[in-house]
């Protein structure tokens, strides 16, 4: 071309560019730029010669994607042949990047691998190949999630990764998952690890429908965590959502059945055991024994549950754009009877470049509509209560004769005419504009708006149990919560003299968030027909029943991220982060999270070159400080005021304030200071990987209530920043290819976590607590009772009540305790250390087969050392009050001479190996449908059977059993309630479809 002509060609061009960015700002920016464009075809093999179907090719920084065809072949047509970088990318496989250098062929050979070394990961504010990474960054990618039956990520999750505790409810659906990175890390709210979702920090992990979900990073430790500041001392989970990409149009539909069967029933006493107990006790029954029922309470209350999801997905692009689009229906039924859990989930992504690919537009659209009964728990405790001998009905009419009776009513009864029902409604849109300002150099804004409705609606019928003492109770509560935030990033990426490479992102980010309530309740209801619906026609509303609310937060922040290779044999990273909020006091409303790391590519040096069997070996170490501000309600600094009574005023009765709280201007966030040294390796060709790491995670200024004395303050209350705690641990990960064959395959994965916790200070100066009980039991005889300790030396979840000699009552019948203070007598002065909540080792093992188009996996998880109180055996394993209760049935049972009590006589071992998860499933082959992709059919079981030496229902409790939100949560784990009901176990059959 003459060199007038190239002046005109680039004048022609730079006018183009001009025009797509006026008509992009006005219209869709979906301008396409004609170029050197190159046709680029080749074949792809694995190591053994084979075809390989389904490989990923995209072409570098841009949408442009292809997959190879069932022979291995593949076809992409790049924007500019010289430049043009293709990626090669396929699970089990190392990632290959290509140059294209005007090459119209290009054939790849894969390499297989445990630890893919080119895998893209998520970290916050961007990405990074695994072998960039210098902190400690865990992924696990859709072909690696749990399989069967699956509400949120945390199901996924469960077991995946070391240090990652997700511990699931009872049988109760609607109930989520708690989750906890390296251990407990506050007293005040541990709200676990933040959700970031595709970018968004703060995220909700219930409003993702699994099937929507690529891959999910785990941010271990704090140089990796301290780009998201003061919200991240509990640990931060990415979750990558599934995006369309530059390929045909593809549309999936993924659908699975479930049963849910309960896994493991208490033995209560049936009917003629019963008898025989009471007989051999010597207690006349007669009085209630004649009705000749036979009835199993629990039984009664429960079902199978059966459930159904249903996920629909369009996706597809071209060379400048992608999108995807999905709808999920997820219908599922608890082992409950009056629990179920209903959810729509939609989502929708859009991406479009423009002026030579240097601008994009992602749009981002979800929402999520939950409908939910939950259950009433305490419902169980009546089951575990009645008498087997009581019918359920009489003549058709529900049986009430025990009404008034202690802890007695008729459960099933209650199920039926009872609800506390819930929605959920969850919206938000995503926007964010890219531009390349130069090579190397891009702008983004990232804008973003959340709403949240939600609807509780509980009725308590005048006829039954729950509802008699008041003749009928209704509560109505509305809530809602918006979120806005904006985010402005700059990111600079540049390699020099193919040695030195630089990647630093900067940004600013502003949020505000805001909550309203309304709630209000009634008594004494003459007509009942509309339930919580005519709130209005309840005769009786009391001062303080109707309440309304809000509060709202803001957080401003600045942050920075640099990252610097060389030869790809030494890396470093340097971030900060300073965050404002005005949860915190006057005087500290701005905090600075610093971090740094480092990482040796030892395997890049000469001398482990010629060491062929290694093949990666990376050292890296890592130190940062995050914070936590999440367990903190707004305005806990502040002097509030409550409605407290009425007071007559010119002979009206108006309402009375009284101050609620003390103002502590120096509240502010607890730090997290966090050292992580890291071995990353790969050996024998990919067959052996893994990681091993060490932490030291201190927590500084913990946020808890404490007591000061009145009238020096007005409140006897107060929040302050005193305490420390320490979290240390090591944690392994081993990735094993046992057998890598043309048509068999066997890999196994294993992780294990020890974590040690302890609390290392709880008072200072001005605040000052020598121990801090909770935890409540609850059993009878022994009510108000605590079973945990935090004190200095110990850690969360310390047992902490009297110490029995054995296991075994004495000859007549009473229990033989250890009289510490040696004073002769056994009182709440003689309770001590006897047992802890915290599990010396958790561990997951996983294991995935291929057979030609078969594939299996199955999955065990559990804890070794960690001890559960069996409160249910504690609260009705004893005969005392069994002639007009029930009873478990245990060694004890007739033995007993005295009522129970809150000790380590019902502490036990919980240590527990649980098969968690199993699926088999077979793929057809479809190469000569021309309409069908994939098809694969799969049958999948959870929670198939429990080894431990736990005699309750299930070893593995949750690690609070009220809410979130509560002050204590978290600090007395290891309790199996006694209105726990059985987990489920499933069967699940599904069907995989891609056209």
């Amino acid at each position: 071309m003459k060199e007038k002509e190239k002046f005109k060609t680039a004048r022609s061009l730079s006018g183009y560019r001009r025009m797509a960015w006026a008509i992009a700002l006005v219209a869709s920016f979906s301008m396409t730029t004609a170029f050197a464009q190159l046709t680029v075809k080749g074949k792809i093999l694995d190591e053994t010669g084979e075809t390989v179907i389904g490989v990923n090719i995209l072409e570098k920084g841009t949408v442009n994607g292809t997959a190879s065809d069932t022979d291995g072949n593949y076809s992409i047509t790049v924007q500019d042949g010289q430049r043009a970088v293709l990626l090669f990318s396929y699970v089990g496989y190392n990632t290959i990047e290509e140059d294209v250098n005007g090459r119209s062929e290009i054939n790849i050979a894969l390499e297989s691998s445990v630890v893919n070394l080119g895998e893209v990961v998520a970290i916050g504010y961007g990405t990074q190949t695994r072998r960039q990474i210098t902190g400690s960054v865990a992924n696990i990618s859709e072909e690696n999630f749990n399989k069967g039956i699956s509400r949120d990520a945390a199901d996924l999750l469960q077991g995946k990764v070391a240090g990652l505790t997700v511990t699931s409810g009872s049988g109760d659906v609607t109930r989520g998952s708690q989750i906890r990175l390296r251990g407990t890390s506050t007293l005040q709210n541990d709200q676990g690890p933040m959700i970031v979702i595709d970018g968004i920090p703060g995220g909700d992990i219930s409003t993702v429908a699994p099937s929507d979900i690529e891959s999910i990073s785990v941010l271990k430790d704090a140089s990796s965590q301290a780009i998201y500041g003061s919200r991240a001392a509990g640990g931060v989970i990415l979750i990558t959502t599934k995006r369309g990409s530059g390929m045909k149009l593809q549309v999936t539909y993924d659908g699975y059945a479930s049963a849910d069967f309960v896994a493991n029933k208490p033995h209560l006493l049936s009917a003629a055991e019963w008898r025989d107990v009471n007989n051999q006790l010597g207690k006349d029954v007669s009085s209630l024994d004649r009705y000749g029922a036979e009835t199993d309470w629990l039984g009664e209350m429960l079902r199978t549950g059966f459930s159904q999801n249903h996920a629909v997905s369009l996706s597809g692009g071209g060379s400048n754009n992608n999108y995807r689009a999905s709808y999920t229906y997820m219908d599922r039924n608890g082992i409950a009877r009056d629990n179920y859990i209903t959810r729509h989930s939609f989502r929708f992504q859009f991406q479009q470049r423009a002026i030579n690919n240097r601008l994009r537009i992602d749009l981002t659209g979800s929402a999520s509509l939950s409908d939910m009964q939950f259950p009433f728990r305490d419902d169980f405790i009546l089951a575990y209560n009645l008498p087997p001998v009581y019918p359920v009905k009489v003549d058709g009419e529900w049986f009430t004769d025990m009404f008034g009776k202690y802890d007695q009513g008729n459960p099933v009864q209650n199920q039926d005419e009872n609800y506390n029902l819930r929605k959920h409604n969850y919206f938000y849109g995503a926007g964010n504009v890219l531009f390349d300002i130069m090579e190397g150099l891009n702008a983004k804004v990232h804008l973003y708006k959340s709403a949240f409705s939600g609807d509780r609606s509980q009725w308590l019928a005048p006829t039954n149990s729950r509802g008699r003492g008041t003749n009928g109770q209704a509560e109505r509560e509305a809530s809602t919560m918006e979120r806005d935030l904006i985010e402005w990033t700059f990111n600079y990426n540049k390699e020099f003299n193919k040695k030195h490479s630089v990647d630093a992102i900067a940004g600013y980010s502003w949020e505000i968030n805001t909550y309203q309530n309304q709630y209000s309740r009634a008594t004494d209801f003459a007509v009942t027909s509309m339930g919580a619906n005519n709130i209005q026609s309840g005769n009786t509303l009391k001062v303080g029943e109707v309440t309304s609310s809000k509060n709202e937060y803001k957080l401003i922040s600045f942050f920075g991220r640099v990252h610097y290779g060389y030869a790809g044999k030494y890396m470093a990273t340097a971030t900060v982060r300073r965050d404002g909020s005005s949860k915190f006091g006057a005087n500290h409303k701005w905090g600075l999270f610093p971090s740094v790391s480092a990482a040796w590519g030892v395997t890049q040096e000469d001398f482990l070159k010629e060491i062929s069997w290694i093949n990666d070996l990376k050292l890296r170490a890592g130190y940062g400080v995050t914070g936590n501000q999440d367990g903190l309600q707004p305005y806990k600094t502040l002097e509030l005021y409550e409605s407290y009574g009425t007071y007559y005023n010119n002979e009206s009765e108006s309402i009375a304030y009284r101050i609620s709280q003390n103002a502590n201007p120096n509240l502010k966030w607890e730090e997290t200071a966090m050292l992580n040294i890291g071995l990353d390796f790969s050996l024998f060709n990919g067959r052996l990987g893994g990681t091993i790491e060490w932490y030291d995670k201190r927590t500084t200024d913990m946020i808890y209530r404490y007591a000061v004395p009145t009238p020096t303050f007005v409140y006897d209350r107060i929040y302050a920043n005193v305490g420390d705690m320490l979290n240390t641990g090591i944690e392994l990960l081993l990735n094993v290819d046992v057998v890598r064959g043309k048509e068999f395959n066997y890999k196994t994965s294993v992780n294990l976590a020890h974590n040690r916790n302890e609390i290392i200070r709880l008072s200072n100066d001005l605040y000052t607590t020598d121990r801090i009980y909770t935890g409540d039991p609850w059993i009878r005889g022994g009510s108000g009772v605590t079973s945990h300790v935090i004190e200095e030396g110990r850690p969360v979840g310390q047992f902490f009540m009297l110490k029995a000699k054995s296991n075994q009552l004495t000859a007549d019948g009473k229990f033989e305790f250890e009289d510490i203070n040696n004073d002769g007598q056994i009182t709440d002065d003689d309770r001590t250390y006897v047992g802890s909540a915290q599990p010396d080792l958790t561990f997951g093992w996983n294991n995935t087969f291929s057979y030609k188009n078969w594939d299996a996996s199955f999955f065990i998880r559990g804890t070794v050392g960690n001890k559960v109180l069996n409160n249910p055996i504690a609260a009705y394993g004893n005969n005392t009050y069994v002639d007009g209760a029930n009873a478990i049935m245990n060694d004890n049972l007739l033995k007993y001479k005295e009522n129970s009590r809150v000790s380590s006589f019902y502490l036990e071992d919980a240590s527990f190996a649980r098969l968690d998860n199993m699926a088999i499933g077979y793929t057809f082959n479809t190469s000569k449908v021309n309409w069908l992709d994939r098809a694969r059919i799969y049958v999948a079981t959870q929670n198939l059977f429990v080894i431990t030496g736990y005699t309750g229902l299930d070893p593995e409790v949750e690690l609070f059993r009220g809410n979130a939100t509560d002050d204590d949560a978290g600090l007395s784990p290891g309790i199996e309630a006694r209105n726990y009901f059985p987990k489920a176990r499933s069967i699940t059959f599904g069907v995989n479809l891609t056209f």
